[in-house]
């Protein structure tokens, strides 16, 4: 399932307020990628399981580093500054191969403040993944609480079925938002969640409209990257 939003730091924090939130985002990542491959169709709990006729994997491949096809020049015009060097990782399975890429950005100005942006790419090979996707993102409305409830919804013209998961309402230190999408038996997922500090004066973070917006963009250039 997709991780939650990044926990936000206080005064205390400072000193060490980077390394401090690049590490509960890569825990964050971590325990994901490891929701996502013990029960994800495929994962250790399915791979198991024989899927009928050759996979439809749309014209994806595996690759060991998606980093460079990863198109962020969206999220670029809100977050020019790279706070974090991209890190990648990659598996590969008979039943199931998965990809991986995360850096973290700033807004112009900052020097707490920032922004987590992970993209996520799953070729399912032995299982038709649809079912369990829409379950998945379909059901996450049932996350949260009253003051921390998400909204899912379509969204059309992106891969075979996309959604679109952001907060009911926004968050005052920091929100996350997810553009999950399929297309046959690949899936695709990026992540954003920003972190807005008190110590940096004058520096607000975008509407989830505009988050909205630099989400499609970036997901349709890194996927029309991924299949060339």
């Amino acid at each position: 399932m997709p991780p939650g939003p990044l926990a936000p730091g206080g005064p205390s924090a400072v000193g060490r307020g980077r390394s401090w939130l690049w590490a509960l985002g890569g825990a964050i990542l971590a325990s994901a990628v490891w929701t996502a491959v013990v029960f994800a169709p495929g994962g250790f709990a399915g791979q198991e399981q024989e899927g009928s006729g050759s996979p439809d994997l749309a014209g994806y491949e595996f690759r060991k580093n998606i980093c460079p096809d990863t198109d962020l020049s969206a999220l670029n015009e809100e977050y020019p500054e790279e706070e974090s060097k991209p890190t990648s990782e990659a598996t590969t399975h008979k039943a199931l191969d998965a990809m991986w890429c995360t850096t973290t950005l700033k807004p112009s100005g900052a020097e707490y403040s920032n922004a987590t942006v992970s993209v996520e790419m799953w070729l399912y090979k032995k299982t038709d993944p649809a079912a369990n996707f829409a379950a998945q993102y379909e059901s996450f409305a049932q996350r949260g609480d009253d003051e921390n409830a998400y909204g899912v919804r379509k969204v059309a013209g992106i891969g075979d079925v996309a959604y679109l998961v952001t907060p009911e309402e926004p968050r005052e230190t920091g929100s996350s938002a997810y553009l999950a999408v399929r297309e046959g038996w690949m899936t695709y997922q990026i992540s954003w969640s920003n972190y807005l500090s008190s110590n940096d004066t004058g520096v607000t973070g975008p509407d989830l409209s505009e988050v909205e917006e630099m989400l499609k963009r970036d997901t349709k250039a890194t996927l029309a990257n991924l299949k060339s």
